[in-house]
Parts: structure tokens; C-alpha cells; sequence
């Protein structure tokens, strides 16, 4: 009996001391998390200050672009991972789980984001300094996301690349060209086009010539106009020609001929920049190619938060920055490219910052369903005959003007135009068909206006909205529908965006 009495008591006291360790390491473990998150919150706010005042400098020395390089992407991924941070232990506290070995593993992350924030942060004195130095280019607005709105996110370091090259002089006897290399909707000529527009190139270069592929065929019958102007006589001013290559044996063919005939007739100075997809591009430039890759999960997200709050503080709103990120966990699934999603998305938040309009704008997206118009519909004007195989994305409900109503809506034929007047574009935006709802009784297809970007050159990107045969969609009978399923796997981010903590 004394056996079992003494087996028992040491048990009890076994358990109540590992309890009383458990409960010391919880209690320094979330002490340690929350003096975490108030060193990273001060320490994104000082990048955020050194960032910001870096873009309204003129800043060309590479080795300060190379650090405020690094700035920003350690800025925007500490951002990411405080707000997915937050919005974990939110939904933990919600649902009462709190399980140690996620908190453990969210503290380490935690804990390594701030270390290497502050560490990047202790390397930028003498940058600081040196930006002191730099002139200004333009005035400073009085919100972040009116100048971000307004300049390419991200491509300063690459811009400034590109403002360098066409500054530098030429060597003797040869014409510089300069290929930039990347993936389709990447930024290609959005970037060459922000670097036109310095004011320091527009004062070195007389002409600036834009020509495509079809453009630089010497033996074509009736050669472009701008074709004839730089195959007359010999230059006697600077000219920069931006060539864009959709690929293939026959256009880098092309080119070398145009480059031959050129090269003879162009001021020494001029220069060339080669806009292109294919890698095997790269080696038409004599000097290396500029590649750009796309805009990583964390910068994409510190776009997005500053797009959708506009001039409001995210701070003061933790409400719409969880319903904000879980928006942000199903922008890839949009066909379009992330950026005109992003954009497309926050003009539609930041028209009204209420928990009950955002939630209606995660409410839509979550159903919304991509398919393929062969097999989910006929198509129309054909006899019911299947249309050629086309990708459609389908609006479950979207709200009918002046009623209470909602109806299906399906977009299709979506394409991008460039340079467009506003008098030949749909006068119909998403913005106001969200916001007011569709016209009752329309059945003929229209185009609506998705988004247009306000920087050079101008991209509009239109789609075609057809509520009558939106109608015939049956979401839950079709095997070739695919519905928007955020899978943790995804190269962005999950449905909560907090797994890649």
C-alpha cells in the first residue's frame, strides 16, 4: 500500500511540476513574441521613412540602389510576416487553439524577421547620409499610395539602370543596344517608358522611336514611317529606337539586317533597347541584358495594403487588414497579370473602408470560378454550336441596379490595349458595376472597362460581360469548371496567408 501511495504522489508532483514549466515557458515565450512584434513595427517604420525618402531622390549610384535594393525587400517581407502574424494569432484567440509547437515555430520566424529588419536597418547610417546629397526629382504627396499609384513599384534599381545606359557614351565605331529580357505582363515597357520620361533622357535624345517586329523589314513593299526616317541620310542627332521582338528565327533575322542598315546611318550616340520575352534575345545587345523578374509574394502584398487603404492607417484598422490578406490569398488564380489584379481589387477597398463592404468584396471573390467557354456554355450566334475554346470567369452574383436582386455575370474576351483614348474605351468600369450593379434587362453582351493604369503607356485592359448566357452556367454539374481553391502549396500565398511564416 505505502508502494502504490508513494508511486502515486510522485506522479501527481511528477505532472504539477512539468505543468508549472509549461506554463513559465508560455508566459516567456508570448513575452517574447510581443516584444517581437513592437521591435519589427518600429523597425519597418524607420525603412519606411528611409524607403520613401529614397524614391523622391535621384539616386545613381549602383552600390546605394543595391542596398536600398535590399531595404525594401527585407521592408516588404517583414510587413507580409507582422500581418500574417497578427492575423494567426487572431483566429487562434477566436477559436481558443492555442497549440504550443505553432506558437514556438511562429516565434522563431518572428524572431528571425526582426534580426535581419534591424541588421539591414544598422547598415543604412551612411546611406541615410549620402541620400542627403541626392537632389529631388519630383515633390513629395501627402499619401504614399498616391506617388505608388502613380510610379512603377519596385523597378527603381532597374530604372536606373536603364537611365545609365542611355546617358553613357557610346564606344567608338558601334551602336549600343540593350536587351530586356522577361516573362509576359512583367513590366517590359512600362519600365522603358518611366525611364523616357526622366527628364535626362528626354534632353539627350532629339527623337525616340518605338517600332514592333513587322516594323524593321527592309524589303517590306511599303516601309513604316518611322522606318523611312531612320534609313534616311545620316543622322545629326541622338536618337533612341525601342524595339519590341515577339520571337522567333525570322524576327532576330530581321533584326540583324536592321541593325547593319542602322548602325551606318545613326548619329554615334544614338542607342537601341531590345524589349523581349525569349532568353535567346539576350546575346543581340552589346552590353549585358537587363532581366526582370516578377514582383515576390511579400512585395506584391506591401503593394496591395498601401493600394487598399489608400490614405488611411492599416494600423487602425486590424479588421480589414485580416479580410485584406485573405483576399490577397486568390489573386493568382485571376488569369490576368498580379499587378492588375492587385489594382483591380484595392480601387474596389479603398472606395469604401467599412468591414461590411470589404467582406461583400471577399464574399464575391471567394465563388468566383474560372472555365472553359467549350464546354460550359454555346456559344452565341452560332446555332449552339460550341465556341473555340476560350477561358471565362464567372460572377455567381453581382448586384442589379435599383433592385435587391443579384445576377450572374460572365467575362470573357478580356485583352489589353496600349495608348487608347478615353473617348474609344467601355464607359462601363468594374468599379461602378461592383459598387452600382448591372443594368436589369440587358441581354446584349457589352464590354466593361477592368482596370487602366496610370503610368506610361497607358495600358487599358477590357473585358466582354455577358449576362445572358451567364445564365446557362451550371456551377455545380460541370467537371471542366475550375473553381478558385487556395491550396497551401501556392507560390504566393494560402487562403489566410500565414503559412509561409
Amino acid at each position: 500500500m505505502e508502494a502504490l501511495l508513494s508511486a502515486v504522489s510522485g506522479d501527481l508532483i511528477g505532472r504539477l511540476v512539468s505543468f508549472l514549466i509549461s506554463k513559465l515557458q508560455q508566459e516567456q515565450a508570448g513575452s517574447s513574441t510581443d516584444d517581437d512584434v513592437g521591435r519589427l513595427r518600429r523597425a519597418l517604420q524607420r525603412a519606411r521613412v528611409v524607403v520613401e525618402e529614397a524614391e523622391l531622390r535621384q539616386v545613381t549610384n549602383r552600390a546605394m540602389l543595391l542596398q536600398l535594393h535590399h531595404l525594401r525587400a527585407e521592408m516588404c517581407r517583414g510587413s507580409y510576416v507582422l500581418d500574417a502574424f497578427i492575423m494567426r494569432r487572431a483566429i487562434e484567440l477566436a477559436s481558443h487553439h492555442r497549440r504550443r509547437e505553432s506558437r514556438r515555430g511562429t516565434c522563431g520566424g518572428l524572431s528571425a524577421v526582426v534580426e535581419s529588419m534591424e541588421a539591414a536597418l544598422s547598415d543604412m547610417r551612411e546611406l541615410v547620409v549620402l541620400l542627403g546629397c541626392c537632389p529631388r526629382v519630383i515633390k513629395q504627396p501627402y499619401s504614399s499610395y498616391l506617388f505608388m499609384e502613380r510610379c512603377m513599384f519596385g523597378r527603381q534599381m532597374e530604372k536606373e539602370h536603364i537611365i545609365g545606359f542611355l546617358l553613357q557614351p557610346a564606344p567608338d565605331s558601334e551602336l549600343d543596344v540593350l536587351p530586356i529580357i522577361g516573362p509576359h505582363e512583367v513590366g517590359k515597357r512600362t519600365l522603358v517608358e518611366h525611364a523616357c520620361l526622366d527628364e535626362r533622357v528626354r534632353q539627350r535624345f532629339a527623337k525616340i522611336h518605338r517600332l514592333r517586329s513587322e516594323d524593321l523589314d527592309l524589303d517590306a513593299q511599303s516601309p513604316k514611317e518611322a522606318l523611312q526616317g531612320l534609313m534616311g541620310p545620316a543622322q545629326s542627332q541622338r536618337s533612341l529606337v525601342i524595339i519590341d521582338l515577339a520571337g522567333g528565327d525570322k524576327d532576330e533575322e530581321i533584326w540583324r539586317r536592321f541593325h547593319s542598315s542602322f548602325r551606318r546611318r545613326a548619329h554615334r550616340d544614338s542607342k537601341v533597347i531590345i524589349i523581349s520575352r525569349t532568353e535567346a534575345h539576350s546575346g543581340l545587345g552589346t552590353v549585358p541584358p537587363l532581366r526582370l523578374r516578377e514582383l515576390r509574394r511579400e512585395e506584391l502584398w506591401y503593394f496591395f495594403r498601401a493600394m487598399a487603404f489608400g490614405g488611411a492607417d492599416p494600423d487602425e484598422h486590424p479588421e480589414l487588414v485580416r479580410i485584406a490578406m485573405a483576399l490577397f490569398g486568390g489573386i493568382l488564380m485571376d488569369n490576368l497579370a498580379p499587378i492588375v489584379v492587385v489594382n483591380k481589387i484595392a480601387a474596389l477597398l479603398r472606395a469604401d473602408l467599412s468591414a461590411r463592404s470589404w467582406r461583400h468584396v471577399l464574399k464575391v471573390s471567394a465563388r468566383v470560378a474560372t472555365l472553359q467557354l467549350d464546354d460550359a456554355i454555346p456559344a452565341a450566334g452560332h446555332g449552339g454550336c460550341l465556341e473555340d475554346k476560350m477561358t471565362g470567369v464567372y460572377y455567381p452574383r453581382l448586384p442589379v441596379k435599383g433592385g435587391t436582386n443579384c445576377s450572374p455575370c460572365l467575362f470573357y474576351h478580356r485583352r489589353k490595349s496600349t495608348g487608347m483614348p478615353r473617348s474609344e474605351l467601355p464607359t462601363v468600369t468594374m468599379l461602378e458595376l461592383s459598387q452600382h450593379g448591372v443594368v436589369p434587362g440587358v441581354e446584349k453582351p457589352f464590354d466593361v472597362l477592368v482596370w487602366q493604369s496610370r503610368i506610361p503607356p497607358y495600358a487599358s485592359y477590357v473585358a466582354t460581360c455577358d449576362i445572358e448566357r451567364a445564365a446557362q452556367v451550371e456551377i455545380g454539374k460541370n467537371p471542366r469548371l475550375f473553381l478558385h481553391k487556395r491550396r497551401r502549396d501556392q507560390s504566393y500565398c494560402g487562403s489566410s496567408g500565414w503559412e509561409a511564416i
